[in-house]
This record gives structure tokens, C-alpha cells and sequence, in this order.
């Protein structure tokens, strides 16, 4: 497979997916403050998200991934009214396997509304017209918010990794949830 970047600005029909940038950060932060309880639950960077220094940190590190192909990170808007509503990334970028791994939040006011099953379907469409083959949703086992999400925007869960994946209260199991690009025949 050969080396991409995909398109820094994604449209769904409720959604506008763009590259994460500087532009936006007081109200990022805004949707971190409003989410903090929620967010700290799986999200281990939310301790250390206080101020828009913090926030400030974060994007050009963001950046620089995006630079290097090390991960691909967009904010994510609602599309009539373009108000920050969370992100969404594609990391664990690995083109020789044709794979990578989705994360993703959304504000706590727009939760349950199916702003992140379009975001999620928008992204991997992308994605699959790379030639990406197989992405993949990984959560805390307790996490059952984000495996809702996953398997409503059509992820079949594939295993669980025992004791994989840091939580404040100790480690947890972390679920993996997989889709293969309906483009590509599967020889098995």
C-alpha cells in the first residue's frame, strides 16, 4: 500500500470532519470542561488538560503527527451549526498491514444523538478509499458507551486483551472492535 494523508476536511450530512489545528482551542477546551467527568472516566489525558496551555500542547502535538503519518486527528462539528462537538482520530497507522485503529469523544450535551456513528462512518469511508483494509475500535471493557458506538456504526467485536490498557483505579481489559473494507475480498 502506498503512503497517504487523507483529506484534511471531511463532510457527512451532519457532521463536518477537519484536520485539528490552533483555531479552535478555547472552545475545545470548553467541551473538555463541560465533559470532564465523563471523559476522565476511560480518557487519561483529561487530568492533565487544566488550561488552554494544555490544550495549546496537545494540538501541536496533534500536528506534528499528522505530519509524520503517525496518527491522522480531526475535530468534529456540527454541520449547521459549527460548534466544536469532539474529535476523532485515526491512529496506530500501519500502511504495510493496511490498518488503523479509531478513538474518539464527543461533548457530553451531544451524546446519544448519532453525531459520532456519522463521524465514525465518514472517517472510515475515507479510509477505505485509501486502501486502508481493516480498522479497528479498542475501549475499556467498561467502557460500554464507546462499544455501543462501535458496533451501531457496524463493528463486530473480535477479542478481548486481558489487563491491557491503564485506568486510574488499575488496569482493565480492553475490547477490540474490527471492520474490513467492504471493497476488499477476504480469503478466509
Amino acid at each position: 500500500m502506498d503512503i497517504f494523508k487523507p483529506q484534511e476536511h471531511l463532510l457527512g450530512a451532519r457532521v463536518v470532519l477537519i484536520r485539528r489545528d490552533d483555531c479552535y482551542e478555547e472552545e475545545m477546551l470548553s467541551a473538555i470542561n463541560e465533559s470532564r467527568t465523563e471523559l476522565r472516566e476511560y480518557l487519561f489525558w483529561v487530568d492533565n488538560t487544566k488550561d488552554l496551555s494544555d490544550v495549546k500542547k496537545a494540538t501541536q502535538i496533534f500536528q506534528k503527527q499528522w505530519d509524520d503519518n503517525v496518527a491522522w486527528g480531526y475535530n468534529i462539528y456540527q454541520r449547521d451549526t459549527l460548534e466544536l462537538i469532539g474529535t476523532i482520530s485515526a491512529h496506530n497507522i500501519q500502511f504495510k498491514n493496511q490498518s488503523v485503529e479509531l478513538g474518539y469523544w464527543l461533548r457530553t450535551s451531544k451524546t446519544h444523538q448519532g453525531y459520532m456513528k456519522e463521524a465514525i462512518h465518514v472517517l472510515e469511508e475515507e479510509l477505505f478509499n485509501q486502501g486502508i483494509h481493516r480498522i479497528t475500535i479498542c475501549c475499556d471493557v467498561f467502557n460500554k458507551k464507546s462499544s455501543k458506538t462501535a458496533i451501531r456504526a457496524g463493528y463486530k467485536f473480535e477479542s478481548v486483551a486481558k489487563e491491557a490498557v491503564y485506568h486510574h483505579t488499575g488496569l482493565h481489559d480492553l475490547e477490540t472492535y474490527v471492520k474490513f473494507n467492504p471493497c476488499h475480498q477476504r480469503g478466509f
